[in-house]
Parts: C-alpha cells; sequence; structure tokens
C-alpha cells in the first residue's frame, strides 16, 4: 500500500500503547512546568500533549500579539519552522513511491545550477550530507526573493564539504529539496503540500508563508530580552525559505499530522537510521522522533514515541532559551522527573565607555558564521552572519555575559596585553564555539544606530 494511501486512511483510527499516562497526572506536571517559563515572560503559546485519539492536556499561554494584548488561543496558528521539514521529507517520499523520483537521483537532474550537483544524491539532501552552500546576506532574512533568484545565489556559494563526507545541518539542502519537489510535480510547493497533505488530513490552518501569515488567529513573534518588558517584538518577520521552514501551523492540525504519521504501517521508525526530516532520539529508555524549529521571535517542537503512540507539540511566539529545555522536560512531564526552570539572572550595569571594549566582528573555526558586536540603545547586542536581527546580551560578571534570547553564557578572554581577543560562547546541554576577534585594538569602533 502506497505511503499516504495508508497514511490518510488510518489517521482518525484507534491505536494501543504499552504505557498508559493519565490525562490528570500528566496535566498537572505540564502546567506547573510551563508556569515558570510564562512568568519569566520566556514562553508565550500552546502545549498539545496526546497519546493516540486521547488528549492528555492542551493549554494556550500569553498573548498572540502583545500590542493589542490579544491572547493565545488552542487555535493559534504559529511559524513552526524547521518543523516544515517534516513535510517536506514526507512529500519526497511521496514522490519516491509513485516512481517519479529516487532517493539514490542525482540532483543535477533536478536542479543542476548546484555546484557538485552531479555528485549529490536526493538521500544526501534530506541527511544533511550533500555539502550545499550557505544563503548568508542581510536580503535572505528581510526579502522574499523569488526561486530562481535563490538559485543563483546559491548557485555561487561555494560548497561546505565534498558530498557524504559528514552530516551538517543544512536548510539550504531542504531549500534545494523543495526546489526539486517543484519541478517534478509541475506544482509549486505551497501547492503540493496543500493538494497531498494539508487537504486530505484536513488541516485547514496550514499553508506556507515567506514571511506574514493569511488573515486569520495569528501569533506574532517576540524575542526576549533583560528588559524591563522581558520580551521585544520584531520589527518585521523573518522571511523562510520553502521546504526548510516557511509552513505555519496550529497545535490541533500537527496533532492530526503525528496522528496520520503514526498509522502508517510503512512509516516504522525504529528501523530507519535516519528518519527524513526528523532526529531520531533516545534521551532515556525509550525510542522517539523529534523536530524543532526556530524563525526569529518563534520556536516550535514535535516528539512522537512510536512505540507508545505519544505525542506531543510545542509552539511559542516567544523565542528564547526555552527552546533548548524542552526536549529534556517533556520526558519529565511525559514519564516522572525533575523539570527544569528559567535561569535567575542578575545584570550587572556596565557604561557605554566599558561596554566599547567588547565590539566588533568575531569570526571561528568552528562555524561559518561570523558574529558582529555592537552597542545599541544602551546594550551590548549581536547578530549571527548577515542576520539582521540583533540580540540583547546581558554583562552577570566579569568579562561574562548571558544572552536571554538562547540561554547561552558568553564570556570573553583577554590577551597578555589586557585586551579582548576572543570569545566563547556556552550553551545549555555542553555545547559551545569558540570565537576570535577579527581586530584587536585600544580604541574600539564607534556606536552602531539603535533602530533595526
Amino acid at each position: 500500500m502506497a505511503f499516504f494511501a495508508a497514511l490518510f486512511m488510518a489517521a482518525d483510527a484507534g491505536c494501543s500503547a504499552q504505557v498508559a499516562l493519565e490525562a490528570g497526572t500528566v496535566s498537572s506536571r505540564t502546567d506547573a512546568w510551563l508556569k515558570w517559563y510564562v512568568e519569566s515572560g520566556d514562553f508565550s503559546g500552546v502545549v498539545l500533549l496526546a497519546q493516540g485519539d486521547k488528549i492528555l492536556f492542551q493549554k494556550a499561554y500569553g498573548l498572540a500579539d502583545a500590542q493589542v494584548h490579544s491572547p493565545n488561543r488552542i487555535e493559534t496558528r504559529f511559524r513552526i519552522a524547521s518543523l516544515s521539514k517534516t513535510f517536506t521529507a514526507a512529500a519526497v517520499e511521496k514522490l519516491v513511491r509513485e516512481g517519479k523520483l529516487r532517493y539514490s537521483d542525482r540532483l543535477s537532474k533536478y536542479v543542476p545550477e548546484i555546484p557538485n550537483s552531479d555528485s549529490i544524491t536526493i538521500e544526501q539532501l534530506l541527511t544533511h550530507e550533500s555539502g550545499v552552500g550557505i544563503l548568508d546576506s542581510e536580503e535572505i532574512f528581510r526579502e522574499c526573493l523569488s526561486r530562481q533568484d535563490l538559485l543563483q545565489r546559491l548557485a555561487k556559494a561555494k560548497p561546505l564539504f565534498a558530498p557524504g563526507e559528514k552530516s551538517q545541518y543544512s536548510n539550504e539542502g531542504y531549500f534545494v529539496l523543495a526546489s526539486a519537489i517543484e519541478r517534478v510535480s509541475g506544482e509549486s510547493y505551497k501547492e503540493f503540500l496543500g493538494k497531498n497533505i494539508f487537504a486530505p488530513l484536513a488541516m485547514g490552518n496550514s499553508g506556507t508563508a515567506c514571511r506574514d501569515l493569511p488573515d486569520g488567529r495569528n501569533a506574532y513573534g517576540r524575542v526576549a530580552t533583560a528588559s524591563e518588558e522581558g520580551s521585544r517584538p520584531l520589527p518585521y518577520n523573518e522571511a523562510a525559505l520553502d521546504g526548510a521552514g516557511s509552513v505555519y501551523s496550529n497545535a490541533e492540525n500537527l496533532y492530526r499530522w503525528l496522528r496520520a504519521i503514526d498509522k502508517n504501517p510503512e512509516f516504522e521508525v525504529s528501523k530507519l537510521e535516519y528518519p527524513y526530516g526528523w532526529g531520531k532520539r533516545k534521551y532515556s529508555t525509550r525510542e522517539l522522533i523529534e523536530q524543532s524549529g526556530q524563525l526569529e521571535g518563534f520556536i516550535s517542537h514535535l516528539a512522537f514515541y512510536p512505540k507508545e503512540h505519544i505525542y506531543a507539540i510545542v509552539l511559542s511566539n516567544v523565542q528564547s532559551g526555552f527552546a533548548n529545555r524542552i526536549a529534556s522536560d517533556l520526558e519529565a512531564v511525559l514519564f516522572g522527573g525533575t523539570v527544569s526552570q528559567p535561569p535567575a539572572v542578575t545584570a550587572v550595569t556596565l557604561g557605554e565607555r566599558s561596554m566599547r571594549q567588547y565590539i566588533g566582528g568575531y569570526h571561528s573555526k568552528e562555524t561559518p558564521y561570523k558574529q558582529t558586536l555592537a552597542i545599541r540603545d544602551g546594550q551590548i547586542a549581536m547578530h549571527w552572519g548577515s542576520d539582521p536581527f540583533w540580540r540583547e546580551m546581558t554583562m552577570v560578571g566579569g568579562d561574562t555575559f548571558f544572552l536571554r534570547a538562547e540561554y547561552a553564557q558568553i564570556h570573553f578572554e583577554r590577551g597578555a596585553d589586557g585586551l579582548v581577543h576572543g570569545m566563547v560562547w556556552n550553551w545549555p546541554g555542553g555545547a559551545h564555539l569558540s570565537f576570535e576577534k577579527d581586530a584587536i585594538s585600544a580604541n574600539p569602533p564607534p556606536v552602531v544606530p539603535g533602530n533595526q
């Protein structure tokens, strides 16, 4: 039986589970967990937890639009960022099952503009092993550029590594998959998902959008800061790439999506070395697949435990380091354990003259993305690469800062001359990156104006 035929026919069927969760217990744990993040200003959104056809918990928190004080509701739509990849992978799988595409096909057959396309397979794009270059210019984040323009830019980007040499998460790779889907099917990515996934599954609150969602109950993004307001609204929405991050949806629609995946008899996660579009995990004794997403002002997370038929959906219109806590906290909420709490941070006042020693450009051997630090609105702020969205950093100790948007701690390192030579970033969970300052000088560059 074809993948999508089985998926849609069985989407509303019941299921059995090895472990039956009790709704009251899960509900009380979840609400207790989330209230701390709501009070700290680090979470605003919707959470839905279910087992099979039984919803264990669903609740909306905070404001969908803080400027007019409209609340989030269960039906509120969010930008779901990289959760889009699960739909892109399913679209590719449908074309494979119809005989229109093969995982072993070379990319040159469909998108020959991309460097190394003769050596890149469709499967390598799905598993982030293609090595395609990166799109890193300010207009990429600001503007909804045409597919052809984006492909021309990517054609000029230097490949990161030889295809198959290693795996490195790639939004550009999934954008290329969206282009292949369009050329194989003769339909736009938006049309293909609408006709083959959203409509058959009655996902009426789902679709694709580069920046602004169509009229309806929509959430508007904010970024957590150390300001009195707790978060700041976006000056504009970040542009999203089709295939990688352009899908919007709500919790109820994503529940339908997880149910459909669960009931497809040919989608046996335990037998897949790498479930396309997802990450395969095992935090304790239970196997799961998950995907998380982040666009400026939004975070999202899907988790699916195939043996227990458990689904978790977390959607937020406040971008904060809460995103780094969701995966492990869900395990504790569902199966028992200790959940995290938002970090308590005491800010150290720093004058502009002292701030200037930290600002400037930084580069790293561990990532192709550079960083720029500047003084904006009386605070040190940073942004990645050509990304135009600035994020505030709060000083918490000697040469040590905290970024609430990511819960990252940044420590600046000095040389024998006493000047700042670099910085080390540390995130919850142990990830870290080291950066060297581009120009070391006792006379730092001037302050950048505050408006984005």
